[in-house]
């Protein structure tokens, strides 16, 4: 069984590294170390566990209460009752804890459609930011004009859709490392802060969302995490880190899809 670093836990599920000590602090996750003063290490199970903490967590579970769930003999059962308390109360939470319970029920179900394809090898002009989820919405667009702006300068057009590569998951308190990314037709001299990488040929799966559906941020929250964890996929396994491509409908708003949630595949 592989053996996962904190910094490597952080990564796969989304959550901040601080996050993870936390758990691991609060019980809530087991590790061991290889030594006294050694990093901690975590088993596969432990970052299966991880996913679902930050998807309890994800309808307001109190760490209490986390710990309440995951530790009964019947998750399910606990998590109706801690959960059912408070759902009256919650009425934006309701999709999500369906989702949860399906998910501790061992049978994910989301309302979506996944779908899957092949994609090119391609080179890409991008940048990288921190953001909280507060502030997502304004960094994005300045990070995105601003690599528009060096592909003008150097007369470059574009090659495909922007897409964001999410490395951890933003929440109202933590600043999480996003990379915005534009494809390129040709290659080009990145001044600094910027950087000229190569995306491999890949599959990748992908939900299309409506403009409507990318504004519920708790939907959004499910689908990516439906798609990072494997959950939704028929075969394969996640390669990467969750992406979020932009369709030329995204700014008029639609109709129909403007945004695709997209996990590469191995």
């Amino acid at each position: 069984m592989d053996e996962h670093t904190t910094g490597q836990v952080a990564r796969v599920t989304g959550l901040s590294e601080k996050a993870v000590r936390l758990y691991a602090d609060r019980g809530l996750l087991a590790a061991r170390r290889a030594t006294d003063d050694g990093p901690r290490l975590f088993d596969d199970g432990q970052v299966a566990r991880a996913r679902l903490v930050r998807l309890l967590r994800g309808v307001e579970l109190s760490l209490a209460d986390v710990g309440e769930v995951l530790g009964a003999p019947d998750a399910v059962a606990a998590f109706d009752t801690v959960w059912g308390a408070r759902r009256s109360s919650l009425p934006g939470s309701l999709a999500a804890g369906e989702y949860v319970r399906s998910v501790l029920a061992g049978a994910p179900r989301l309302d979506v459609e996944v779908r899957r394809r092949a994609v090119a090898e391609r080179l890409v002009l991008g940048t990288v930011r921190r953001a909280t989820l507060e502030e997502l919405p304004r960094v994005l667009p300045e990070a995105t004009a601003a690599v528009f702006d060096v592909l003008r300068t150097a007369g470059v057009p574009l090659a495909g859709h922007p897409y964001v590569e999410y490395h951890e998951r933003a929440t109202e308190g933590f600043a999480a490392r996003v990379t915005v990314q534009v494809p390129v037709a040709e290659a080009v001299r990145p001044p600094q802060g910027f950087v000229l990488t190569t995306d491999g040929p890949h599959d990748e799966a992908y939900v299309a969302l409506t403009a409507a559906e990318v504004e519920d941020q708790a939907g959004l929250v499910l689908v990516h995490d439906h798609l990072s964890s494997g959950r939704a996929l028929a075969d394969g396994a996640p390669a990467g880190d969750n992406r979020e491509i932009y369709l030329p409908t995204w700014a008029t708003h639609g109709p129909g899809p403007v945004v695709e949630v997209a996990v590469p595949l191995a």
